[in-house]
């Protein structure tokens, strides 16, 4: 061996010595510093632990399996959140950007199957103001891709049935996630770019007497699916019945899929907003049960225009479709029966400005077309503002040709009241707020008759139903073209439904055109 191989030879070994020396070094210097911020910087109310830390400065990866979280309360020490990862992956760390330009650069952070419980009956929301629950950041972070692959989720609020949200095979993609000094203090302590999600299953606690279910979830370029959708109330109608203290609805409502187009979410000025372009929810079916034997709920009920007006939240949904939907409502008045039903069928809606961000003078527009009952074409058109504090609102509603007998199955079990004849059409109107309204209505109508039934609903009551047909005109006209007319005047009542109110409209105004109106 020649003396320049042998130079060649321990240069080349050197060389390598010390550049292996300085992977080693250097690997060891960044994995000290993860394991001294994991062990010092973190928030005294989290504890961590991991079974192995690998670092590969080679591929600027760094590896923790089975880490877990716990995070407590720090007045009492209560945990209140467990979070368990099979896998974390942080790929691609940027040593040049750490080094040289004082920040955190890194490719992807991979979570792989993480399991989140939270007890939301355990946080103490009240924290004292040293700081203590806030990370505090010496670099900003650039993380160019988060990936949550396979979460479950449960939040649990420790009364029975205490599980109020679960959801699993939960997917997640965050891009250009980025947080610095500044933007941790805020109430989204992030900035990103694109997202998308995805889940097979949900289930969603509502309150203490209803549930909620979802088949699938998806979310990707701000467009939302959500299907097989089931909002139910969990108890029989007897059970809900019983444990009821006052009047609540019982109600079974499923929808095959429901899109939104264009979300957007955040927070402006501290207030989280909501946006969307098209909301549409495709095949609703809605069962109503109300039974009417339970104490009144006499909580003042808000029209719908102040509901949107005191969102805790800005919505702006430009529209929401409904197409292809059925409504049936059961009213339960007599014990000795199970109540009468009205129903709706192909119902179809459009309503436009669904918000509370809207300026005067747009309003929000509600247009609904559908058959009631067996064949009758309903049609309304109803709108408001949300700006308006009196909570004005016009309501127009256009009833087809009605045989008398399709409504006997709400009438007799509820009044004892047996109809008979033809309502060919109908027209009202109402212009009204949220105190007082005027209704205008006309209806043509052929061989009305009004039956009264004894208690049990099974024989007509002869004296009672002479006198009712006394104050009845038994026609509109011989013309089909020809109306009754009927106007009156409502006041309303706050404790029930807006329902309630347009129920109490009609009546004025059948009542004044079927017994004082003119031609």
């Amino acid at each position: 061996m020649t003396k320049k191989i042998r130079v060649f030879i321990i240069v080349l070994l050197s060389v390598s010595i010390i550049v292996i020396g300085s992977i080693v070094a250097i690997n060891y210097f960044f994995k000290n510093k993860v394991e001294h911020f994991l062990a010092t910087r973190l928030p005294e109310t989290i504890i961590q632990s991991y079974d192995d830390l690998r670092l590969d400065m080679y591929e600027g990866t760094l590896t923790l399996i089975n880490p877990s979280v716990q995070i407590q309360n720090k007045e009492d020490r209560k945990i209140h959140t467990h979070i368990s990862v099979e896998k974390l992956v942080i790929d691609d760390i940027s040593y040049w950007d750490y080094l040289v330009n004082g920040k955190i650069h890194i490719d992807e952070i991979l979570i792989n199957q993480p399991k989140i419980v939270y007890y939301k009956n355990k946080l103490k929301k009240k924290q004292d103001s040293s700081g203590s629950g806030i990370i505090t950041m010496n670099r900003p972070i650039f993380l160019d891709r988060l990936n949550i692959e396979e979460a479950t989720v449960s939040i649990f609020d420790g009364k029975k049935d205490s599980l109020l949200l679960f959801t699993n095979h939960l997917s997640v993609v965050i891009d250009s996630i980025t947080t610095n000094e500044e933007i941790i203090k805020k109430r989204l302590p992030v900035a990103f770019g694109a997202y998308k999600a995805k889940t097979d299953s949900v289930f969603v606690k509502v309150s203490d007497y209803e549930n909620a279910t979802v088949k699938k979830l998806s979310l990707e370029n701000k467009n939302i699916n959500i299907a097989g959708i089931h909002l139910y109330t969990k108890y029989s109608r007897e059970e809900h019945a019983r444990i009821l203290p006052k009047e609540k609805d019982h109600f079974n409502l499923n929808i095959d899929s429901i899109s939104v187009q264009k979300v957007d979410f955040g927070f402006a000025n501290r207030k989280l907003f909501i946006e969307g372009n098209t909301m549409v929810l495709e095949n609703p079916s809605l069962a109503i049960f109300r039974n009417k034997l339970l104490p009144d709920d006499t909580t003042i009920k808000p029209l719908y225009s102040k509901m949107l007006r005191t969102l805790s939240l800005d919505l702006t949904l430009d529209s929401v479709k409904i197409n292809n939907a059925a409504i049936v409502y059961t009213e339960k008045v007599k014990k000795e029966n199970k109540g009468g039903k009205i129903n709706f069928k192909n119902l179809n809606a459009t309503i436009s400005n669904v918000s509370n961000t809207y300026k005067t003078p747009k309003k929000t527009e509600i247009d609904i077309d559908a058959i009631f009952m067996e064949n009758t074409p309903f049609t309304t058109q109803w709108s408001f503002d949300v700006n308006n504090t009196n909570d004005t609102f016009l309501f127009k509603a256009n009833v087809g040709n009605l045989p008398a007998q399709d409504i006997n199955s709400f009438t007799v079990p509820n009044l004892k009241v047996q109809l008979e004849g033809e309502a060919n059409k109908t027209y009202f109107t109402i212009d009204g707020n949220n105190t007082t309204s005027h209704v205008d209505l006309k209806i043509n109508y052929d061989q009305f008759k009004v039956s009264v039934l004894n208690k049990k609903g099974n024989k007509k009551n002869g004296f009672l139903s002479a006198i009712a047909n006394i104050f009845i005109s038994k026609d509109s006209d011989k013309s089909e073209q020809e109306f009754r007319k009927g106007s009156g005047e409502v006041t309303r009542d706050k404790t029930k439904s807006f329902f309630n109110y347009l129920w109490l409209n009609a009546q004025k105004g059948l009542k004044s055109s079927l017994t004082g109106g003119k031609n």
